[in-house]
């Protein structure tokens, strides 16, 4: 069994003016690295979650993950996240395109974010999390 050390990337997106406002992290794994990078678009986001632990391991020659996201803020957040995986290559799998997932963060909380692995040929993986507006949209032709 391989042992992966994971690779943290934090990237935040913004959205256009008239849309909702979304903010998100990108997680990324790399092979025997272990280290944290940090862009933060968005300084409030930045503050208000922290990733504190990631664990890999091998399941039926598919790699599990379990990423821990931390809320630093004390009221809720209403999160959404999506695994993607590659392989060795460092390419995406295709058909691997799953779909963002729901999540509610209580204010100081610690959640626990799974993933498999879809096929054998997944070796690495990225986690996008990102903030949804609780905001009604409306919507102009």
């Amino acid at each position: 069994m391989r042992y992966i050390m994971p690779l943290f990337a934090v990237l935040i997106l913004s959205a256009c003016a008239g849309k909702p406002d979304t903010s998100g992290i990108v997680i990324e794994q790399g092979n025997k690295t272990f280290n944290q990078q940090l862009r933060v678009d968005n300084p409030e986001l930045g503050e208000k979650l922290a990733i504190s632990d990631v664990k890999t391991r091998q399941t039926n020659q598919l790699t599990d993950v379990v990423v821990t996201l931390a809320s630093q803020y004390k009221k809720s957040q209403y999160l959404q996240y999506q695994f993607n995986w590659y392989d060795k290559d460092g390419f995406v799998i295709k058909g691997n395109h799953s779909p963002w997932q729901a999540i509610t963060l209580f204010g100081f909380a610690q959640t626990q974010l799974p993933g498999l692995a879809p096929s054998p040929d997944a070796v690495t993986f990225s986690l996008a999390v990102r903030e949804v507006s609780t905001d009604a949209q409306e919507f102009k032709e």
